[in-house]
């Protein structure tokens, strides 16, 4: 007697929800309990922005290394700043400042994942802050922006909670 072998979701296709679901939350707790944050971009020291101070990118339209001595912690991020003003500014409304899609590669959100944004490839946009992997993707991202942004943002909530190394394989 020959046997075909079908997946568990082939033969009780009701079940694919549950064990996706159950992949995502297993992913997710495996990312908390090594102590990585998977909805933002972080060293391996909990750095945001690789050391860049948030503000810069608004005050000076320009990225300017922070000082590991003026600094301050955010929502399990660590970030520098060039001055305390900075720093004062930042702390009145850090939202404000923060890296949007937490520092991952805007474009790469609008894609579904979630690669490394360079601090110094960058753009404000409404008050917004996007980061990209590079010159090129910085080009790709521009050359459709509003559409862009659009789709990461419907993108970004569905893959947030899931750590970069588990979307990225």
């Amino acid at each position: 007697m020959m046997y075909r072998s079908q997946s568990i979701t082939r033969r009780n296709p009701r079940i694919a929800p549950f064990i996706t679901a159950f992949v995502f939350a297993a992913l997710f707790c495996c990312a908390q309990a090594f102590g990585a944050s998977p909805d933002q971009n972080l060293d391996d020291n909990g750095l945001a922005l690789r050391g860049y101070d948030p503000v810069s990118y608004f005050s000076d339209n320009q990225a300017v290394r922070g000082k590991s001595g003026i600094s301050t912690e955010h929502g399990g991020a660590t970030y520098y700043f060039t001055s305390e003003a900075h720093r004062e500014e930042f702390l009145q409304e850090p939202r404000l400042y923060e890296a949007n899609y937490g520092g991952f590669c805007a474009y790469g959100v609008a894609v579904g994942q979630k690669f490394d944004g360079d601090p110094e490839v960058f753009m404000v946009v409404e008050g917004k802050l996007y980061l990209q992997l590079d010159r090129a993707t910085q080009t790709l991202w521009k050359s459709e922006l509003d559409k862009n942004i659009a789709i990461a943002d419907r993108t970004w909530p569905v893959i947030k909670p899931i750590p970069a190394a588990a979307l990225n394989e």
